[in-house]
């Protein structure tokens, strides 16, 4: 009888006797496990790429720090190169001769008499010239010169004389016309129309009274008197009328622009223009008397107002300009 040999195991087998729970706690390991991984790595990266960030931050700020002390360098050098301008300037001034400061001063205050003695003559503008004056005067106060005080005593003495001088009111005179030009586009001349139309009125008026103002009328009618110590005064049509209105008010701004542009014959030859326009309608009413009245009030005014001269500081500049010429001269 033969005996079955047992095959001989020689590694124990592990049975691992696990229940429901025991799985599950197994499978929370193995998640749990792979999570950790998957966390660990992804932090490893976002540390890597931060890193990585903050080095390109700190190279960008080196650079930016290069760059500032760069310009700062660049900066003390321009600074150093301005200062020795401003020493190079100051030793060129100390190293002027006194009569060549005042010759160069003397040709600025003489430059800005010249402007305000234009403006004189040209503009007839006394309040732009003593300003340049004023300019003139600060440029001597501002460089202290005994030899020049004769040069400052002349310009105050032109300072005193614009200041003095007789000013127009332009402005006034303009206004003036402007309200003339106003009542001119006003007035009605009366025409012919109108006329007949105040005698049919007076004798449709006069037929209602009596045989006497009935007779008196036609009597009127008849004969024709006549002033001869009054002006006749001329009935115009309605475009004759229109015309006469419109000359008017064109010799009233010729007036004005001939005011603003200093032409004195001029002014007045617009005005004694209007006045002749007008002369013949008085007595019409006395809207045109009044305005003859302005008229002939502004033909008194002289627009040729006596401006003074700058010939004080004229005169003490040629002095000095002369007097500057003989010393080059003479010099050895």
């Amino acid at each position: 009888m033969s005996q079955t040999r047992q095959p001989i195991h020689v590694f124990p087998k592990i049975t691992l006797k696990l229940g429901v729970w025991g799985r599950v706690g197994l499978i929370l390991a193995i998640v749990t496990a792979i999570a950790s991984y998957v966390l660990y790595h992804n932090g490893i990266r976002y540390k890597n790429r931060e890193k990585s960030h903050y080095d390109e931050l700190t190279q960008q700020v080196q650079v930016l720090q290069q760059a500032q002390h760069k310009d700062s360098d660049e900066n003390a050098a321009l600074q150093q190169q301005v200062k020795d301008l401003k020493t190079q300037i100051t030793q060129l001034s100390a190293g002027l001769q006194p009569e060549q400061q005042r010759q160069w001063l003397v040709r600025q205050v003489s430059r800005y008499v010249e402007l305000a003695d234009q403006q004189l003559l040209l503009q007839a503008d006394a309040a732009s010239a003593q300003m340049l004056l004023e300019v003139a005067d600060k440029l001597l106060a501002d460089h202290p010169d005994n030899n020049l005080l004769s040069l400052r005593q002349a310009i105050a003495a032109d300072k005193l004389a614009l200041v003095t001088a007789q000013q127009l009111d332009k402005t006034g005179i303009s206004l003036r016309i402007d309200a003339l030009k106003q009542q001119a586009n006003q007035f009605v001349v009366p025409s012919r129309n109108e006329v007949t139309r105040t005698g049919a009125a007076d004798a449709a008026h006069a037929s209602d009274n009596s045989a006497l103002a009935r007779g008196w009328l036609a009597f009127r009618q008849l004969i024709t008197i006549r002033h001869y110590e009054q002006p006749i005064h001329p009935l115009l049509a309605d475009d004759q009328r229109w015309l006469l209105q419109q000359q008017v008010y064109l010799a009233l701004s010729q007036a004005q622009l001939a005011l603003w542009d200093n032409q004195n014959s001029r002014f007045h030859q617009s005005l004694k223009e209007v006045e002749q326009l007008l002369v013949d309608y008085q007595q019409l009413n006395s809207q045109y008397a009044a305005i003859l009245a302005e008229a002939r009030t502004l033909q008194t005014i002289n627009l040729d107002t006596s401006l003074p001269t700058l010939s004080h500081s004229q005169q003490a500049i040629a002095e000095l300009t002369v007097n500057s010429s003989l010393q080059q001269v003479t010099a050895p």
